[in-house]
């Protein structure tokens, strides 16, 4: 709102935020008060009806047929429709986050790997737990939480203060620190982990700064910071992914750490790192496509 007058400005925070937080809210809690087989079901079908007919779709076309040049119109047309299915999904678990739970008789969560976390936390180095957007990554996140693995994550609040609550009371869990996105974050970030705190960072989104990084077969900006702070601590780089099975149910995979070799070139680590990281992350948006989020500009116009 920086472009705008006084008065602009005071109409937006007196009379839209309220307006926008009342739909958003009345949203929100009305999914939540639905059977989660209800609300998914409805949120998938309002995605994949209204999400292909926004502008942010094109991005999402053209993200697909970068990746997969091989697809004809028909097979990119098909992974589009179960795309915005899957994030209509995700919009409707969010009002139920707080309800999952992991490994017990009755939940929709099954954990794999907790050992590699359980040794994270054991060490008093600062490490990194890297994932995407991938399933549910919402719930991935509030899982690696529930292991009991202190765990700080970088988020980006939304410009409307009542919404911005709403959302970080949703993300909220047990042994989590929500830390906003920007230059303050970062330095409480690097704070945090200089005090043995592991990070939680999502490594696949679109960035204006860093180092370009291929990501498949194309230049991405990617962001060096956590890897750097992580190969100064001397923690563990952890991959963690959520895969989305029919019904709501998920796998949460932890895998073991990267075998990282370290050399006096700090900066060039890092660079190795991510091409590493990055490698991943496409080996699991190749294996489950229609569960990652394609609507990010991942890459400069080229």
């Amino acid at each position: 709102m920086a472009d705008r007058g006084p008065i602009a400005r005071f109409c937006v925070r007196r009379f839209l935020y309220p307006l926008q937080a009342l739909l958003i809210g009345s949203l929100y809690y009305s999914v939540r008060a639905l059977p989660l087989a209800a609300g998914t079901a409805i949120t998938s079908l309002m995605f994949r009806k209204i999400g292909r007919r926004m502008r942010v779709a094109r991005v999402a076309e053209q993200n697909v047929r970068r990746v997969f040049p091989e697809l004809d119109d028909a097979e990119v047309d098909d992974l589009l429709d179960k795309i915005w299915g899957n994030l209509g999904q995700g919009a409707a678990e969010f009002s139920h986050l707080d309800r999952f739970t992991v490994n017990e008789p009755d939940s929709r969560v099954e954990l794999v790997g907790a050992e590699h976390l359980t040794a994270m936390q054991e060490s008093s180095k600062a490490g990194i737990v890297f994932s995407a957007h991938m399933g549910n990554w919402e719930l991935g996140a509030r899982v690696v939480g529930q292991t009991g693995l202190p765990l700080g994550q970088i988020y980006r609040g939304a410009d409307n203060p009542f919404i911005d609550r709403l959302f970080k009371n949703a993300r909220s869990s047990e042994n989590t620190t929500l830390i906003p996105k920007g230059r303050e974050g970062a330095a409480k970030m690097l704070r945090l982990m200089r005090d043995g705190l592991h990070f939680g960072a999502m490594m696949d989104q679109k960035l204006n700064e860093g180092v370009p990084i291929p990501f498949f077969g194309h230049d991405a900006m990617t962001a060096t910071a956590p890897v750097e702070i992580a190969l100064r601590t001397g923690g563990s780089i952890v991959p963690v992914r959520c895969i989305r099975y029919p019904g709501s149910r998920f796998r949460i995979e932890i895998s073991p750490p990267l075998e990282i070799e370290r050399t006096d070139d700090r900066k060039a680590d890092a660079i190795k790192v991510l091409g590493q990281i990055n490698g991943i992350i496409e080996d699991w948006i190749r294996e489950y496509p229609e569960q990652w989020f394609w609507l990010h500009r991942r890459w400069p116009k080229e």
